[in-house]
């Protein structure tokens, strides 16, 4: 992890600098928590986080982070090997593009890109899914996808509250 962390930087610096791949790692693990729902759907916590933090922090969530993410997502969700760390990269890769065009932020605009493209990444899901043999319904995955979108304002407040802390704690 050397090429991350700069071993020269203080505490502070470092843990800030992998917050956003933690919390990643983290919002995957609480996504293969056996959840007691109906349906077995719960939003996609750790996509969305990957959008938000290349947003938020584009140094620090670059795409082939994303990448990496994606393929820790894929072997503790059981998914084939290869199929969210593509997902994710290409979702990075769509907030670059977008950010590279867009000049100012507001909730509303990004909510709507992230929902595009949480749409996307779902469709293509569904779609790569039966590419390699394993159909899933697609039912599932648009709902996962609204409650996704849903979940959108908290997981960004979220986020901002993690960045607000670690700037509070180098200053």
């Amino acid at each position: 992890m050397s090429f991350l962390v700069d071993t020269d930087d203080p505490p502070g610096e470092r843990l800030r600098r992998l917050l956003p791949s933690l919390s990643v790692l983290a919002a995957t693990l609480l996504m293969a928590l056996p959840m007691p729902l109906a349906w077995g759907v719960m939003p996609h916590v750790a996509l969305l986080l990957v959008l938000i933090w290349a947003s938020l922090q584009p140094r620090l969530m670059p795409t082939w982070g994303a990448f990496l993410l994606g393929l820790f997502f894929d072997l503790v969700s059981g998914l084939p090997y290869g199929l969210t760390a593509f997902l994710f990269s290409a979702a990075v890769i769509g907030v670059r593009l977008a950010e590279a065009r867009v000049e100012r932020h507001s909730l509303f605009l990004d909510w709507l890109f992230a929902g595009v493209l949480v749409l996307l990444v779902q469709l293509l899901t569904w779609q790569l899914m039966a590419f390699t043999g394993q159909p899933v319904p697609l039912l599932p995955l648009l709902v996962q996808a609204l409650l996704t979108l849903a979940a959108y304002p908290l997981v960004v407040r979220l986020a901002a509250r993690m960045q607000r802390k670690l700037i509070e704690v180098d200053a």
